[in-house]
């Protein structure tokens, strides 16, 4: 366990998806690999986001936040061997995803194996970063990685988890895996940074809106470090009057049936310091409005 724990330790950190797509690095021992992620480090070091990429299409199912997979070749024979001898080296092919769920108070990351093709791996670790800001501008911040480690009998299904503390959060999810071969070699591989999410404490994802007409965003202004006021400022049936007739001169007027049909939404709450001032509001529709407001009774 102690080779293991040395061949898989993974310091990885905030990286974009183009930068390692296909990338992919191969040792032929414990300091071999040690030393090719200490190199990739740094260079990711100096690629460091500063703020997340946000998915214009983002949904709200979470069941697949990264996948990808390692080819390996099982290395049994010397090189100089095999080229004498002409003998088809065995590879082994292993493809996972990653899941997100809430459980206890916690945001969990499940590591699945979803295939192997060829001599299953010794073992497969897998290290998850799990990387958090308050607004879509940043700034980012990494919680502890966390690492999930099996080590024989790796067959399909779910390999482990890692659990982060929930908090009410945009996030994503990245890090790096590797497998061990019954040879002795090993394959390391980033895990591509998915798309970024909002959820709330108790892990509901936001049910994100857009305004057809004004083309305004419900989620992309929101700031998850607001502070609860102990009461909400007034909304009155003038107050509504006058967004309508500045959303009609801004817009162009609607019908009696659309305002029958739409709510005016505070982007930012009242109760968390949001104001009645137009460019606060928004127009929207009666369903996505409950989802919106029974969200934010745990933000």
């Amino acid at each position: 366990m102690n080779r293991l724990k040395k061949i898989l330790l993974i310091v990885f950190s905030i990286v974009s998806i183009n930068y390692f797509n296909n990338s992919i690095t191969y040792a032929d021992n414990v300091n071999d690999l040690n030393n090719n992620i200490s190199a990739s480090n740094k260079v990711i070091d100096k690629n460091i986001t500063t703020n997340l990429y946000k998915d214009n299409n983002i949904n709200d199912n979470i069941s697949d936040l990264n996948s990808g997979s390692i080819y390996s070749q099982n290395n049994s024979q010397s090189s100089f061997n095999r080229i004498v001898s002409f003998a088809e080296v065995p590879t082994t092919t292993v493809k996972y995803h990653t899941s997100e769920e809430y459980v206890d108070g916690n945001f969990r990351i499940n590591f699945w194996i979803d295939s192997i093709v060829g001599e299953a791996p010794a073992a497969v670790t897998a290290q998850i970063n799990f990387l958090s800001e308050p607004t879509l501008s940043g700034p980012v911040s990494v919680q502890t990685s966390k690492v999930i480690t099996k080590e024989g009998n790796i067959t399909t299904g779910l390999l482990g988890y890692a659990d982060f503390p929930a908090k009410t959060t945009f996030f994503a999810v990245t890090g790096s895996w590797g497998l061990l071969g019954y040879d002795g070699q090993t394959s390391v591989k980033p895990i591509s940074m998915s798309s970024i999410y909002l959820q709330n404490k108790i892990g509901q994802n936001f049910p994100e809106y857009v305004d057809p007409i004004s083309k305004k965003d419900a989620e992309t202004p929101i700031n998850t470090t607001w502070s609860k006021l102990p009461a909400s400022p007034d909304w009155s049936t003038q107050d509504r009057h006058d967004f309508i007739k500045k959303f009609s001169e801004t817009y162009g007027n609607q019908s009696k049936e659309y305002w029958l049909e739409h709510q005016v939404h505070h982007i930012r709450p009242r109760i968390y310091g949001g104001t009645n001032d137009f460019n606060n509001l928004m127009s929207i529709t009666v369903n996505p409005h409950k989802l919106i407001t029974t969200w934010f009774r745990n933000y």
